[in-house]
C-alpha cells in the first residue's frame, strides 16, 4: 500500500471533495480519483460512496480515517523533528483581513522567514466572513480575521484590535464644529464591504439618526477607500492606525464628535486537529511576541 494514496484519502476526505484535494495537491482530478480507486483495491474495499456528490466515506472509510489521521501527524513530527537540517519547505495556507495586511502582515511574514525555518505561505485577502467559511471547510490553514470563530474544532487566540475612528479631509471636516450623529448620518460614509460586521455597527449606530436612507460607499479595498477620501469623496469610517500617514500629512482629519465607532477585535484561528495545526501554532506563538511591542491596551499602534 503506498503513503502517497493514504495521503490522498486524507486530503480528500479533510477538503470535502476530489476536485479541492487535487488543487490542494496540485494534481489533476482524474490522478487523484485513481490513487483512491488504487487505494481501495489494496484494501479490497470502497472508502468513498458512488453517486453522490461530496466525498462521503462509507463504514470502511471511516475505519481507515484514524490511522490516515496518525500517519499525517507522524509525517509531521518527522518534519519538525529535523526542521534545522531538512531543506523541506511547508506549505501553509494563510488568510487574512486586508486591515492586517496593510499594517503589520509584511513585517511578519519577514520575521517568520528568519526564525522560523522551512516554512512558506500561501496568501489569501478577503472579508473575515469569506476567511471564517474557508477555515471551516480547509481551504486554508491559518486566518488572521475579526473573530472569534465560534466553532468547537477551531482554535482562537486574539492578536490585535484596531482603534476605528471617522476622518475626511481638512474642507469637509470644517463644514462643523462639532459633528453630531445626525450631521455624520447625513454625509457619504465610506467603509468596509457591505456584510461585514464593522459595517452593520456603523449602519445600526447611524440608522437612528437618519430619516432618510444612509449614503454607504462600501469596498473590499482599504486603498480605494483612502484614496476616496482623500479626494473629499466622503468621510472614511477606518481604523486610526491604518489612515496614520494621511491623518500626519493633513490629507485626512479626524473629526471632532462624541460618535465612537466600535474597535476591531481579530484572533488568529485555526483547525485544531488539522496536519499543520502544530506548526501553525507555532507561528501564532511568533506572532504573540512579534505584536507585543506594538500594541498599547491590546490596540495596534503605529
Amino acid at each position: 500500500m503506498k503513503i502517497r494514496n493514504l495521503d490522498t484519502f486524507y486530503w480528500v476526505t479533510t477538503l470535502g471533495s476530489f476536485r479541492a484535494a487535487a488543487m490542494h495537491l496540485n494534481l489533476s482530478q482524474p490522478a487523484i480519483s485513481a490513487r483512491i480507486q488504487m487505494l481501495e483495491q489494496d484494501l479490497g474495499a470502497w472508502v468513498f460512496l458512488r453517486d453522490v456528490r461530496n466525498a462521503e466515506l462509507t463504514p470502511e472509510g471511516r475505519k481507515l480515517l484514524p490511522y490516515a489521521e496518525r500517519l499525517m501527524a507522524l509525517d509531521q513530527q518527522i518534519i519538525d523533528a529535523f526542521s534545522s537540517t531538512t531543506r523541506f519547505v511547508q506549505t501553509v495556507r494563510l488568510g487574512s483581513a486586508e486591515t492586517i495586511v496593510t499594517s503589520w502582515l509584511p513585517e511578519f511574514l519577514t520575521h517568520v522567514g528568519a526564525t522560523i525555518p522551512g516554512i512558506a505561505f500561501e496568501l489569501s485577502v478577503d472579508t473575515s466572513n469569506n476567511l471564517r467559511n474557508a477555515l471551516l471547510a480547509r481551504e486554508i490553514d491559518l486566518a488572521f480575521l475579526l473573530g472569534p470563530v465560534a466553532e468547537a474544532s477551531i482554535s482562537n487566540h486574539p492578536i490585535c484590535g484596531y482603534k476605528m475612528v471617522l476622518a475626511t479631509t481638512p474642507q469637509i471636516a470644517a463644514q462643523h464644529e462639532h459633528w453630531s450623529a445626525a450631521d455624520v448620518a447625513a454625509s457619504r460614509i465610506l467603509t468596509f464591504s457591505r456584510e461585514t460586521r464593522p459595517t452593520n455597527e456603523i449602519r445600526a449606530l447611524l440608522a437612528s439618526s437618519s430619516d432618510t436612507q444612509l449614503d454607504m460607499t462600501t469596498s473590499s479595498s482599504v486603498g480605494a477607500l483612502i484614496e476616496l477620501a482623500c479626494s473629499g469623496y466622503g468621510i472614511c469610517a477606518l481604523p486610526r492606525a491604518i489612515i496614520q500617514p494621511e491623518l500626519e500629512s493633513g490629507k485626512l482629519q479626524e473629526l471632532n464628535t462624541n460618535l465612537r465607532l466600535k474597535d476591531l477585535s481579530f484572533t488568529a484561528s485555526y483547525v485544531m486537529s488539522s496536519v499543520t495545526s502544530e506548526r501553525v501554532r507555532m507561528i501564532t506563538e511568533s506572532l504573540a511576541d512579534f505584536l507585543r511591542p506594538r500594541l498599547r491596551d491590546g490596540i495596534y499602534v503605529t
